[in-house]
């Protein structure tokens, strides 16, 4: 039998008044690997802080047999010198030598990772460890977990990483956790099969409810009709033995109230069964005036772009198609968001067609400062129907009744997010451009996100390092390489 290496016992923890997790019990054993999902604000940082000993709970226990070396999503000390760190690891994970203040966010993210893996520990705690990092990064960070011997428990959004490197999922919901064996595909598949059994025990439900309220109404109708014909009989001079039958059929028709009240109280007390609601289908309608006709309304003819003394693109063509969802893909540092926003300054090399109108995903929390809901803020700019910019918050989880009410100014962190996403959706355009979109969201975001790229009748530019996300979305994939744009052949 393995080892039990953490346990955590009526755990409960609340900040500002609020339920933050409340968790009966909680058990790691040697070697598991446990990926923690849930949506923002759900607690699941909360949640490695107190098995770090970072943050006590309210109430309840966290017993530890092992010391776990803990990645931290915000870290802000970054190292000055590399002493402390194995160069094997900055050579595997190319860490440049220059100075760290001047290191991208990226290559940030691969220095503490190299410092990370240095000190080996039998428990490892990480949270979002693949935010920044490409495609190579990310390889490099399921190849030392995947052989890791020892604990992992790891928050992430990324779906490739999960399912390339745990064994156990922990969803963090409504305060509580839920353990699900497997990897992230095998979560997916036991969710479905519960929405089938949910949607299944819901029709049992609608049908039982239907067929004791029809029993129940026609046991009504006979109790009334029994009274009917006794009130009939009452009003007549009748003799005794017909007051006889009178009164007989008084009392069925008591018994026939008696049990037509029984059944409609069962009716009424039958377990409720939540009804999982569909998410409609959006049509973005585009208007007249938006639509474009030529093949390819974005080209680029011997591009160059400089940045400093790197050179990113030397004299690059390109023609981008009209109507495509195209996923731009490439290292750190290659290049991919200067291009975005070289395409969308109309800078030099770079013909657009005269109808482009671009709608631009920027992180711009910061810009929500107005005193108003959420569908006023929408609306303010927007060509589309009040129908289906509900249905795009709709989609983006928010409650009909909020957007309606709750102020943009009130919104947490991840709220806005998913605002912002909305409003790129909503605004007048024709070409969306989206600078790796999926960073600091989470997996039920993500995947809102892909369904209304998939939706949108325009044309879309967009970068990412999520696998699942680019395989998801893109209908064309381009290659950043040798200081070009290069069509990637499937």
């Amino acid at each position: 039998m393995q080892n039990l290496v953490l346990e955590l016992k009526n755990v409960e923890k609340s900040f500002m008044s609020r339920e933050i997790l409340a968790i009966d019990e909680l058990k790691v054993y040697e070697n598991e690997k446990v990926g923690i999902i849930g949506s923002n604000g759900e607690g699941k940082s909360t949640l490695l802080n107190i098995i770090s000993g970072q943050i006590e709970p309210d109430i309840g226990w966290v017993h530890r047999t092992i010391d776990f070396n803990y990645y931290e999503q915000i870290e802000t000390d970054l190292g000055s010198g590399y002493e402390t760190i194995d160069p094997e690891y900055l050579s595997r994970l190319e860490v440049p030598e220059h100075e760290v203040d001047n290191f991208s966010g990226g290559e940030q993210t691969r220095l503490r990772l190299a410092e990370f893996f240095s000190t080996y520990q039998f428990g490892l705690l990480m949270d979002e460890p693949t935010t920044h990092l490409d495609q190579n990064g990310i390889q490099f960070l399921i190849d030392q977990l995947k052989y890791y011997y020892g604990t992992l428990l790891v928050v992430s959004h990324d779906r490739y990483f999960l399912d390339e490197v745990v064994d156990t999922i922990w969803e963090v919901k409504d305060g509580k956790v839920t353990i699900y064996p497997g990897n992230y595909s095998d979560y997916q598949k036991q969710k479905e099969h519960l929405l089938i059994e949910q949607e299944n025990a819901y029709e049992q439900f609608v049908k039982e409810k239907k067929r004791l309220e029809q029993t129940a109404q026609e046991k009504q109708r006979q109790a009334e009709k029994l009274g009917n014909v006794s009130q009939k009989q009452k009003n007549r001079a009748v003799k005794p033995d017909r007051l006889a039958a009178s009164k007989q059929k008084d009392t069925v028709q008591k018994a026939a109230h008696k049990s037509a009240k029984a059944i409609q109280k069962r009716a009424e007390q039958l377990e409720e069964v939540e009804k999982i609601e569909q998410e409609a289908e959006i049509n973005f309608p585009l208007p007249k005036n938006l639509e474009m006709h030529n093949d390819f309304p974005i080209m680029g003819q011997k591009v160059t772009i400089q940045k400093g003394e790197n050179r990113l693109f030397d004299e690059a063509n390109f023609q981008l198609p009209l109507g495509k969802r195209i996923g731009i893909v490439g290292p750190n540092g290659s290049g991919k968001s200067s291009l975005l926003e070289h395409i969308v300054k109309d800078g030099e090399g770079i013909t657009l067609s005269n109808k482009v109108v671009f709608s631009v995903y920027k992180q711009m929390a910061y810009q929500l400062q107005k005193d108003q809901t959420m569908l006023a803020f929408l609306k303010q700019d927007s060509h589309l129907k009040e129908s289906v910019i509900r249905s795009i918050l709709n989609n983006l989880g928010f409650d009909q009744t909020e957007i309606m009410k709750k102020m943009i100014t009130d919104l947490s962190g991840g709220e806005a997010t998913r605002l912002v996403i909305a409003k790129l959706f909503t605004d007048p355009s024709n070409v969306l451009i989206l600078d790796e979109p999926t960073n600091f969201i989470d997996i039920q975001t993500i995947e809102a996100l892909e369904s209304l790229m998939k939706s949108y009748r325009g044309t879309i530019l967009f970068t990412s390092h999520d696998e699942y996300f680019m395989e998801n979305v893109a209908e064309q994939i381009w290659r950043i390489e040798d200081q070009q744009l290069k069509l990637v052949e499937y």
